[in-house]
């Protein structure tokens, strides 16, 4: 048995690790954000604060495994990345610049036992930030693609109930990137029909600067949140996870119609329950959902690396071009779910299809995200490395 410490990203580790390991895990406490000692001394060397993710562990450890950060260490480690996040800072200077050649060299090293991409999306961007590097061909022989894991909470496929309304769900911190503000401007279309529809929001309602391929401008939204007293709308803002999980088990659909999601945890809690999703067609969502077998697929215009292709960035996204880009990709994708769920209500045999989406849910969850047998792959991987 080995003592494994995890180290890095807290978030990104919770579903990328054995939930049941015959190893001892340690999570050490983390330092106080911006207060690395380094940053300290030599704030223009910050990028030297991934030699020091944790604060001292006097126990003896065997194993280390990362997320999303790399690790000055002799000791046999793994690392898990979402994207090419671990490489992908651009160095300021020469000083950065060799730090950050220092680092990702380390990833060529043998004491790097392998690099864990939670998707192939994660794999494309990493392999292709690695592009004509010298460890490149040495590093892409390390990573294997290992999606996430979660408890499956059911074990047979749900019946669609059509004495109720149609239930959506939508969940997602970041209102507008997620795709709230698709569902809000649906449930208004189908409020002004008469459409049988409920949707659930459960949101901080997060958007604006800082957030990823939003307009800057909060004052854009404010008509968009009014929608939160729609009639057919619930808003929930903080739920603990069982509640989350039993709103997903009591939906017919969640409904996330993100413009950006590096992977889409809540799709999959979702399947866990056996509840199919309507998403897009961006980065690694269509590895999870399948049109037409556990849900449905909404199509944008994308990239040679699977992202939103009119999304602008920096000082582009201030501009009124930006916001009639932005306002009009969430008209479309209110449209094109709109139909699909106009199709879905029209079907003579709903309930057939209803099942067979909801039992392919459960069959991804079960087949790729079964953390039965993630536990056993990652025993393994410590057990191999001691």
């Amino acid at each position: 048995m080995a003592k494994v410490i995890i180290a890095g990203q807290k978030h990104l580790s919770i579903p990328n690790l054995p939930r049941n390991s015959r190893h001892t895990l340690i999570c050490p406490k983390a330092f106080p954000a911006g207060r690395y000692p380094i940053d300290k001394v030599w704030p223009h060397l910050a990028p030297l604060a991934s030699f020091l993710a944790w604060q001292p562990v006097w126990q003896r450890y065997q194993v280390i495994h990362s997320f999303n950060k790399i690790l000055y260490t002799n000791k046999p480690w793994f690392l898990t990345l979402e994207d090419h996040r671990v490489l992908y800072i651009e160095p300021h200077n020469k000083g950065e610049a060799a730090i950050y050649e220092f680092l990702n060299n380390r990833l060529a090293l043998d004491n790097c036992r392998k690099i864990i991409a939670i998707s192939d999306y994660a794999k494309l961007r990493f392999i292709n930030r690695m592009e004509g590097w010298k460890i490149e061909e040495k590093v892409s022989k390390k990573v294997d693609v290992i999606h996430p894991n979660f408890p499956v909470r059911v074990n047979q496929a749900k019946l669609y109930q059509e004495q109720q309304n149609l239930q959506l769900i939508f969940i997602g911190n970041h209102i507008a990137r997620k795709g709230g503000i698709v569902a809000l401007r649906l449930a208004k279309k189908a409020e002004e029909l008469g459409l049988p529809i409920t949707i659930h929001i459960i949101s901080e309602l997060a958007h604006g600067f800082g957030v990823p391929t939003d307009f800057p401008d909060r004052s854009k939204y404010v008509d968009d949140l009014k929608l939160l007293n729609l009639n057919n709308v619930v808003f929930h803002k903080n739920l603990p996870n069982e509640k989350v999980l039993e709103l997903l088990s009591q939906s017919h659909f969640q409904l996330m119609a993100t413009l950006h999601d590096s992977y889409g945890y809540s799709i999959i809690e979702g399947f866990s329950v056996a509840t199919p999703a309507i998403t897009t067609n961006v980065c690694a969502l269509t590895e999870l959902v399948r049109h037409g077998e556990n849900g449905y697929i909404l199509e944008l215009p994308i990239n040679e690396i699977r992202h939103w292709s009119n999304w602008l960035h920096g000082e582009k996204t201030k501009s009124d071009e930006y916001w009639e880009i932005v306002n009009s990709a969430y008209d479309y994708l209110v449209e094109q779910a709109f139909q699909q769920i106009i199709q879905f209500l029209d079907r003579s045999d709903k309930q057939e299809h209803y099942e067979f989406l909801s039992a392919g849910a459960l069959a991804q969850v079960q087949i790729v995200h079964n953390s039965e047998k993630q536990n056993e792959f990652f025993d393994n991987l410590y057990a191999a490395a001691v």
